[in-house]
């Protein structure tokens, strides 16, 4: 009978020493009387109820973390392509700038030279307005006139 005390004395020994290790690697501490009382009813579960709510919530906020990274790299790549069409339109707009300027010189160009037709045309004007053979046609010969 005594073997039998020594051998329950000797597990309930094992199971609070195991309980306080459970406690300390969780962090928390509980007085020696409540372990006691938790030790006698058998509740141990309550650790392991805890540990898995507290899995559960690790879960989610992994869960949670790989969205925000899945997100992140989609949101990466959606810049790395508007960079990407940046880069695009840059060297497009170098390679048609020359074409601009020459477009633009040309107008530019044409401007002066329509400037100057205009001058021309209005001296041409101004000399057929004063030309002297025709005036004398006109006195001559009434139908030029």
């Amino acid at each position: 009978m005594f073997t039998y005390n020594d051998t329950i004395a000797a597990k309930q020994e094992k199971c609070r020493t195991f309980i306080f290790r459970q406690l300390e690697v969780a962090g928390k501490e509980l007085p020696e009387e409540e372990v006691n009382d938790m030790l006698h009813q058998g509740k141990w579960e309550v650790f392991n109820e805890s540990l898995l709510t507290e899995i559960s919530i690790t879960k989610a906020q992994l869960s949670e973390i790989e969205q925000r990274h899945k997100e992140l790299v989609n949101l990466e790549n959606q810049i790395k392509d508007l960079r990407d069409l940046f880069i695009q339109i840059s060297l497009l707009v170098e390679e048609q700038g020359e074409s601009v300027n020459s477009i633009e010189m040309i107008v530019n160009g044409t401007k002066e030279y329509v400037n100057t037709t205009k001058e021309k045309f209005g001296l041409a004007v101004k000399y057929k307005k004063r030309n002297p053979c025709k005036i004398l046609c006109c006195w001559c010969c009434p139908c030029c006139g």
